[in-house]
């Protein structure tokens, strides 16, 4: 079974993705260095004949999640990048030099609750008390915050095990934990194995993928951010309309088999969304909720981190 880790990643490793792009992402402006994640951006525009024609040169970097792919744009080691909103958030706490330029909604259920198939746990409403995998400061995170504020309850009201989604699929099948905050396709290979989504856990928050670049390629590089970033929302909505052909493509790249991609397509469309006040109020909101959770320090403006005036 494979499972798609959007956050995790250890502090060594995170060196070694760094040093790997050791290279000044401003050495030549006519290259473009992109960091990209299995089943994220190259897949999309290969799929569209994007990379075709271009008027400049693509140079790729590989990384396993958001976490690493900020750090590498921070140190100007890539241009533009991308991964899930909720690193970003943490991103900004710490003054990174990178700006969310683009973004992908995720149109259906979004993080869910999982629990064993066997678990007395039916509804949101019954999980004070439990013990939760997920990962921290993720989407999925947030989901399980933002349900015990719903619920009136304090935000310790469940006892946390922050691990990354191959640990929490472990913990749930060996019942070392009550449940699993997680995102799809992980979700949906959870219920194939046994497990089953909470009821009310559908929904509770937005999630939201967004494309980043450096400051420094936003002066340097802004008429090539501009044109990449129309091309990957074209393959973003080519993947929301061709759902069996992009679960194909999907299934290559990332593992994972495409009848399960195809399941997550019926219920979940990814849409290219403008940087608007919708999207910024969602950020903001989970930004208070971490400061509210003690993942965050001081207050952040999120406001800041968002670049909407690429043409």
């Amino acid at each position: 079974m494979t499972l798609l880790d959007r956050r995790h990643l250890l502090g060594a490793g995170l060196a070694g993705v760094v040093a790997a792009c050791s290279r000044s992402a401003t050495a030549d402006p006519a290259i473009l260095l992109v960091g990209d994640q299995r089943g994220g951006q190259k897949v999309v525009l290969e799929a569209t004949h994007a990379l075709r024609d271009l008027p400049y040169r693509i140079e790729w970097a590989s990384f396993p999640n958001a976490a690493p792919v900020l750090e590498a744009l921070n140190a100007g080691a890539i241009d533009v990048g991308f991964g899930g909103d909720a690193a970003f958030i943490f991103a900004i706490g710490t003054g990174a030099k990178v700006k969310a330029i683009g973004a992908q909604r995720y149109e259906g259920p979004g993080p869910v609750l999982v629990v064993r198939g066997d678990s007395h746990v039916r509804t949101i409403d019954q999980i004070a008390g439990l013990r939760i995998a997920t990962p921290r400061g993720s989407v999925a995170h947030n989901l399980i915050l933002a349900a015990l504020e719903q619920q009136g309850r304090p935000l310790d009201a469940v006892r946390f095990a922050f691990m990354s989604p191959q640990d929490g699929q472990a913990a749930l099948q060996g019942g070392s934990v009550d449940g699993w905050a997680i995102w799809d396709p992980n979700a949906t290979l959870a219920v194939r194995g046994g497990a089953r989504v909470v009821e009310g856990s559908v929904g509770l928050v937005p999630s939201y993928a967004l494309l980043f670049a450096r400051d420094g390629a936003l002066d340097l590089k802004h008429a090539d951010l501009a044109d990449y970033h129309r091309r990957i929302d074209a393959g973003w909505q080519w993947g929301a309309d061709h759902r069996d052909a992009y679960a194909a493509l999907l299934e290559k790249e990332t593992g994972v088999a495409a009848d399960v991609w195809r399941e997550v397509g019926q219920r979940t469309k990814r849409l290219p969304a403008p940087i608007d006040d919708r999207l910024i109020s969602d950020q903001q909101k989970t930004a208070d909720r971490y400061l509210r959770a003690g993942l965050l320090d001081h207050k952040i403006d999120v406001r800041a981190g968002f670049y909407a005036h690429l043409s």
